[in-house]
């Protein structure tokens, strides 16, 4: 028994190989480079009335980034000056599970992220469903358990396109990916600061 067993594991192992070998990994570095350009395009025309009054001051630097399959690469990071504070926006990388990229604010009172998402997913959490049957239903499943991470796969899988979208993280308990916008932004910058 253990060895057909072992031998199935060895043939999953081969067939995720196969698979592993025809992703483009150089394309989807340049695509995560392009999504993170994106997203401080976003930020800069979010900001654009407090840098063009000179309130608020954005910067750059490149950093270095080695992620599993795609290798060594150059980023760029980030970097607001208002006032006296500083806020670093460090790319973590493309690689994370659920999502299809990864940001870091970090400021002097603490940090947040922001993430890549499928624009259909609002949780980092399962969503849970409940079902009440009305008179005269046949309705068994009362409650129904999904877990958002397992429906991005699913819908690569089978063929479904993802629109990914720029999301904020919320910190723990809630762990909700609340919509980008420049009330939430500013909200975000000043929970790192502590503004």
């Amino acid at each position: 028994m253990a060895v057909k067993e072992f031998d199935e594991i060895v043939k999953r192992q081969q067939d995720g190989a196969i698979e592993e070998d025809r992703v483009d990994w150089e394309r989807e570095r340049d695509d995560w480079l392009a999504r993170l350009d994106e997203l401080y395009g976003i930020i800069e025309g979010l900001l654009s009335e407090y840098t063009s009054s000179g309130q608020i001051s954005t910067k750059y630097k490149f950093i270095d980034l080695n992620e599993e399959d795609i290798g060594s690469y150059r980023a760029r990071q980030m970097i607001l000056r208002i006032g006296r504070q500083e806020v670093d926006l460090v790319p973590a990388g493309t690689r994370f599970i659920g999502f299809r990229g990864y940001v870091e604010v970090i400021g002097s009172a603490g940090k947040s992220n922001l993430v890549l998402a499928n624009k259909d997913r609002h949780s980092t959490l399962p969503q849970v469903t409940i079902h009440i049957p009305t008179v005269g239903s046949k309705t068994r499943e009362l409650i129904k358990i999904r877990n958002e991470n397992q429906s991005d796969s699913e819908l690569v899988a089978s063929g479904g396109k993802i629109e990914w979208v720029w999301r904020i993280l919320a910190r723990p308990p809630a762990r909700q990916l609340v919509e980008l916008t420049n009330e939430t932004f500013f909200q975000l910058i000043m929970e790192v600061t502590n503004g």
